[in-house]
């Protein structure tokens, strides 16, 4: 084993309970909500509606990370990799790559809301579901294609004697410091200026609405806050933190007494970023009335269904398979957040 295979030993007791805690949590929450999310989603697609491709890509973004995350836990809470090298270049890959995939479509997300609300009009081109699956395949292509070097390269390596680590070197290499500065500044950075000007730009447009209650505005602006809010808290004290890290090591400053003071920061705020793999269902699917009422109305027809099929076995008479009709659902499925109104140029809840 040489020197490239060997990081900095860092012994933290505290991180065999934290780490593995948090990484339980989002993966029970994330894996109920993003399972659930799936009908909704599936309800907005056969409408035609266009965020329904891109809840869609970003759920998938979400499932292909948690499931990543019994791994992870198992592998903080022993503070050893022992799963071998290949899975270690398996399971980061996707780790990574998953994390910036669902960093680009909650940006998608976000546009799609700003262009449906402030240009309900001159967007309708735009906004269709072939523009939409085009984008989503580009994005993919992207994040793909910048993280397939993590596939070509081995990154286990050696704390101590007996103790493997798993894409945790420290001081990293200057080759991953470069693939740093990419992600920081093009996959996370230009996301992020996009989503906080489409959703600024949609609470300017709607708090000079006239079609708007006072009750409604209040209520649209808290939930755009709240989804800025927790964008910004889950990802921008990782990335602050990773640019330090990488600009050392790319200057050659960075040493084991620098590393020592940083990790703890740099892990914490890296566990951050897996709360919003939970939190998307619940902040961009279930937040609407209307969706909340679709999935009241998928849960009663299942129930009314399983009552049927009870009741005609208990008479002995055979079970007809109930269809649901189309024609019932509600006709007007909100648009995440946001019910953009495709025939006028206003905007209501």
């Amino acid at each position: 084993m040489t020197d490239e295979n060997v990081t900095c030993p860092y012994p933290a007791k505290y991180e065999a309970t934290l780490f593995p805690t948090i990484y339980s949590v989002v993966f029970i929450v994330g894996l109920f909500g993003n399972v659930t999310a799936v009908g909704v989603i599936a309800l907005h697609i056969r409408r035609k509606n266009v965020l329904g491709i891109y809840l869609a890509n970003l759920c998938a973004s979400d499932l292909i990370y948690i499931f990543t995350l019994p791994i992870w836990t198992v592998y903080t809470a022993k503070e050893d990799w022992q799963f071998g090298a290949l899975t270690c270049k398996i399971v980061g890959f996707f780790f990574n790559t998953n994390l910036y995939s669902t960093i680009s479509f909650l940006s998608c997300i976000a546009i799609d809301r700003f262009l449906g609300t402030v240009f309900p009009m001159h967007s309708r081109t735009l906004r269709n579901m072939k523009a939409a699956m085009i984008i989503c395949g580009i994005v993919w292509v992207i994040i793909l294609g910048t993280h397939s070097v993590f596939l070509s390269r081995d990154e286990l390596f050696n704390a101590t004697q007996d103790i493997e680590l798993c894409y945790e070197k420290y001081p990293m290499d200057q080759w991953m410091a470069h693939l740093n500065y990419f992600r920081i500044f093009v996959v996370f950075v230009i996301p992020l200026v996009l989503l906080v000007f489409s959703y600024c730009s949609i609470i300017w447009a709607i708090h000079h609405s006239p079609s708007l209650e006072k009750r409604q505005k209040r209520k649209i602006t808290s939930l755009l806050l709240a989804l800025i809010g927790i964008f910004v808290v889950c990802y921008l004290p990782y990335h602050v933190v990773l640019f330090i890290r990488s600009y050392a090591s790319d200057v050659s400053i960075n040493t084991c007494n620098l590393e020592s003071k940083i990790r703890p920061a740099y892990r914490i705020t890296f566990a951050l970023t897996s709360l919003a793999s939970a939190l998307d269902p619940f902040i961009n699917i279930f937040v609407s009335d209307h969706v909340k009422q679709d999935i009241l109305e998928q849960l009663r027809d299942i129930w009314n269904s399983l009552r049927l099929k009870r009741q005609q076995e208990t008479e002995g008479r055979p079970y007809l398979k109930t269809v649901c009709d189309a024609s019932k659902l509600p006709k007007n499925i909100d648009q995440g957040l946001l019910e953009i109104n495709q025939s006028k140029p206003q905007t209501k809840l």
